[in-house]
């Protein structure tokens, strides 16, 4: 425009929509009781010189192992949230009760485009001579093109994935030097020990970009002993940079933490007091965690592999 002319508002409010729900809440009680500190184990006396550790000293232990337990198990279930979290770009809440009806479990969504979802149908990357080559590029442009995404530089895959990396005819025709633009292309051949959480795969060279591929596997223990992946072995994620969440946590609904008037801001709040009937003490430690994805388009989840 003319620097004579007057200026042009640009300015664009946007409406906003907030939506409730009851936090997610992790509530773990044990109780360390006075028989358990008569009973001693033997790597007890071992880790105390060889003497056998007084009751005082066997109460404290099972303190300290219990306090160890429940922050373990709080960590897992955050790590299996932020899974979920960063993978799929939901998180599903639901409320256990021992009594009365069940509380509707909540499904948080942070809004990943749907179309940045993708589920192959009728072939799949285990076919050596299918284009993984030509699903990134296009995934790549995908991503690019959403609102708020980005052009992908890493590639995680789950672990049944690895093998159909390493023979895709495609990805092979790249390793060779007789092919120019794919200089920078290189794999690792032969055995992969899948069982570290996080390995390097390879990395896929081209025209102004290049992708990184890690393969990932962990596992956590639900309540009933079952293991369940927190990366589907048959699904892959494409990331831009910049992809990233924070865990928050919620309000500790408990009248100690609010002593004083104001309430304790804490990740996990410990608590301990001493039942009269039987005399134990219980010990309990309270969270309520939340992960939240900041950057849902940043990502593409793609199932590659025949269910």
């Amino acid at each position: 425009m003319l620097p004579t002319e007057q200026g042009k508002p640009i300015m664009n409010y946007k409406g906003e929509t907030v939506s409730a729900f009851m936090p997610g809440y992790i509530k773990l009680k044990d109780a360390v009781r006075a028989v358990d500190a008569r009973t001693i184990k033997p790597s007890e006396i071992l880790r105390n010189n060889g003497q056998v550790p007084s009751i005082e000293q066997r109460f404290d232990a099972r303190v300290a192992e219990v306090t160890a337990y429940h922050r373990r198990a709080i960590a897992m279930r955050n790590a299996y949230m932020a899974a979920q979290s960063a993978i799929d770009a939901k998180v599903t809440v639901k409320y256990d009760r021992d009594q009365g009806a069940q509380f509707p479990e909540v499904t948080i969504d942070y809004g990943r485009d749907p179309n940045l979802n993708v589920v192959l149908s009728t072939t799949f990357w285990s076919d050596p001579n299918y284009d993984i080559i030509g699903d990134l590029n296009d995934w790549s442009n995908l991503m690019y093109g959403t609102k708020f995404g980005g052009r992908p530089n890493r590639l995680i895959i789950g672990a049944d994935v690895v093998p159909c990396i390493q023979k895709n005819n495609g990805i092979r025709a790249l390793l060779s030097t007789q092919i120019r633009g794919g200089e920078t292309t290189t794999m690792k051949l032969g055995l992969l020990n899948v069982d570290i959480p996080y390995s390097y795969v390879a990395t896929l060279g081209g025209v102004g970009q290049s992708i990184e591929i890690w393969t990932y596997r962990d596992q956590v223990e639900d309540r009933d002993g079952t293991l369940v992946e927190l990366l589907d072995p048959k699904d892959v994620l494409l990331l831009a940079p910049g992809y990233r969440g924070v865990m928050a946590h919620g309000a500790i609904y408990n009248a100690k933490a609010m002593q004083g008037g104001q309430a304790i801001s804490t990740d996990v709040f410990p608590s301990m007091w001493l039942e009269n009937d039987p005399a134990d003490f219980m010990l309990m430690h309270e969270s309520a965690p939340l992960p939240v994805n900041l950057t849902p388009n940043k990502a593409l989840k793609a199932t590659v592999l025949d269910g």
